[in-house]
């Protein structure tokens, strides 16, 4: 009993980084995609059709971020969450957050991917890719298939309407 104020006072003294969120690195909770309706949002067509990938699946969508990067960046800042809602099909709901910490080395490097749902926001799957029996996008392998190609040069995201 005697260690929980001196533990208390130094969580409290660690600054002012939101919860989650540890230096250079982003832990994503459910919580975190609260109200992402309501976030910055744009119209994508989807990707360009280059016959590698499903194009029914990867329609258009709505992209929601939930802070746009600072004026001149080159990548996006660690804690950044994009979320997309499929319009075509089944309604479905994938998301990208910037981790940090050199998480997803072998990839879409800083990135981590998952699936969530509303009513209440819940994460369905969380990865380096979804898990067997799973698939983003119609590509059952991993959603850094895309990725590391389009995405190359904007910090691995796709959408033109996002990059710098």
């Amino acid at each position: 009993m005697r260690f929980v104020v001196p533990l208390l006072l130094l969580a409290t003294a660690c600054g002012t980084e939101e919860p989650g969120q540890t230096g250079d690195s982003f832990l994503a909770f459910s919580s975190s995609f609260n109200g992402f309706r309501a976030w910055p949002s744009f119209h994508s067509d989807g990707p360009v059709d280059d016959g590698m990938v499903d194009m029914e699946a990867l329609g258009a969508r709505m992209l929601y971020i939930n802070e746009p990067p600072p004026a001149g960046s080159v990548d996006y800042p660690v804690g950044t969450i994009i979320v997309e809602a499929r319009e075509t099909g089944m309604l479905s709901l994938f998301a990208k957050v910037k981790r940090g910490g050199g998480y997803n080395r072998g990839g879409a490097v800083d990135w981590e991917w998952f699936e969530i749902v509303e009513n209440p926001t819940t994460i369905v799957w969380r990865g380096l890719g979804p898990p067997n029996g799973e698939s983003y996008g119609g590509d059952p392998n991993a959603c850094n298939t895309c990725h590391t190609t389009c995405g190359a040069g904007h910090d691995f995201v796709c959408a033109a309407q996002l990059h710098f």
